[in-house]
């Protein structure tokens, strides 16, 4: 106000021009400090995957598709047709967690499981493009999934670990030695949640952390020198893993005894799971997969229980049983978890908060629970039988009800074994 009194009335034009200006400088200079950020997260190697920060660009000719590429490759496209890989989008477990409002609806998704995606500058936290609708009309690079330009095509070029002359003829080529080695694989099979707040920026623990466990393993003396061996044995394109029973069997083993004491008389139990011959934990991949050991002890001649599915372990359940320490049991069964939490810390939400409990068998481990059923809490019978059963869980219970999954579709039993024992004193 004039010293007058007067009132006058000001342009602001001059003023609302600059800001504007300097508003629209500021977007500018996020945005390039956002897609620089990216561009340094992306790894020296191009054919090394970057966690999901980008989708791949493979620059390929049109006339270059996975039909195409199997007219020489019979075999593995043949495998790789039936394989996890080929079904990494649009299998159901997948749509139902992209679409879903937590966790979910987030490029990143798109660019691990469909990585050919065109959505190049699409921030990794972002809605991808056409979310509604994507899963409906099922656009051919969503269909091939993990396809074999994802991971053998870059600049136009196939990348391949040895050169032939009957592969220069057919289309150029690039050596790429690289597609042998775990860092390859742990360029998507090794990730931690993305920031809501900025997309590139890795939080707390490794949500899943395949690589970094099979490292470990090989620096303690494992055989194995890559990930190849056990999930690509002669080049099998198939890749099996959490999702092959023959697999799974393999990687496990169950061991179980009953025996009658004397003094102070009741019945000993001792069942062992054994990892074997496996590069990481198990289980691997990630956290939603678990183990659930099952040991139930009934009179021999009672037909034995189906037993409930096993929910989440919660602060109000009892403690992770320590193995090779005798417990004292009346109830059954006992159910023993093996399984990594996600914390605070790990989930990126509190740097400070502790470490959450991973319970999972390590490479070559053998763990072995005992327990100990006192002869007067066992029914008058002479007989008894004792059960123990082994489940690989691919999610968790409460996910597998909410996805519309039915038991039978998300758990395996590896092994089941069954032992008699007699109570001594007793009546045969």
């Amino acid at each position: 106000m004039p010293p007058d009194g007067r009132h006058v009335r000001y342009n602001t034009a001059w003023i609302t021009g600059p800001v504007i200006l300097l508003i629209a400088a500021g977007v500018i200079t996020a945005g390039l400090f956002v897609q620089q950020a990216l561009q340094a997260s992306r790894p020296a190697t191009p054919a090394l995957f970057d966690h999901g920060l980008t989708p791949v660009s493979v620059k390929a000719p049109a006339a270059w598709t996975n039909r195409q590429c199997g007219t020489c490759h019979v075999e593995a496209f043949r495998e790789w047709k039936a394989s996890r890989h080929a079904a990494a989008a649009t299998n159901k477990k997948f749509r139902v967690e992209c679409t879903q409002p937590i966790g979910g609806r987030r490029q990143w998704c798109l660019n691990c499981h469909a990585p050919t995606n065109p959505s190049a500058g699409q921030l990794p936290t972002e809605v991808p493009h056409g979310l509604k609708s994507l899963f409906t009309d099922q656009p051919q690079w969503l269909v091939d999934g993990v396809d074999c330009l994802t991971c053998h095509v870059r600049d136009g070029k196939v990348l391949t670990t040895r050169i032939t002359r009957a592969g220069q003829a057919a289309h150029p080529l690039r050596l790429a030695p690289e597609l042998g080695t775990a860092e390859f694989c742990g360029g998507c099979h090794q990730f931690a949640f993305k920031s809501a707040h900025f997309g590139d920026e890795f939080h707390g623990k490794l949500q899943q952390a395949s690589m970094e466990e099979f490292l470990d393993f090989r620096r303690d003396g494992g055989s194995q020198e890559s990930c190849h061996e056990c999930h690509m044995p002669d080049g099998n394109h198939l890749m099996p893993g959490g999702y092959s029973n023959e697999m799974l069997n393999q990687a496990l083993e169950l061991d179980l005894s009953a025996t009658w004491q004397s003094q102070p008389p009741g019945i000993n139990v001792r069942v062992s799971v054994s990892a074997k011959g496996v590069g990481h934990r198990m289980p691997g991949g990630e956290h939603f997969r678990f183990l659930t050991l099952y040991t139930d002890l009934r009179e021999a001649d009672t037909p034995p229980i189906v037993h409930p599915l096993v929910e989440p372990m919660s602060e109000h359940e009892e403690p992770v049983a320590q193995p090779n320490t005798v417990r004292r049991v009346v109830e059954w069964p006992r159910v023993e978890i093996m399984r990594r939490e996600l914390g605070l810390r790990e989930r990126g939400l509190d740097p400070g908060a502790p470490l959450s409990s991973d319970t999972r068998l390590l490479p070559g481990e053998r763990r072995t629970f005992r327990y100990f059923v006192p002869a007067k809490d066992l029914p008058e019978s002479s007989a008894h039988r004792v059960s123990a059963e082994l489940r690989y869980h691919k999610m968790g219970d409460l996910d597998a009800r909410r996805f519309g999954f039915d038991p039978g579709e998300v758990i395996h039993t590896i092994m089941r074994k069954e032992e008699p024992v007699h109570r001594e004193g007793a009546d045969r």
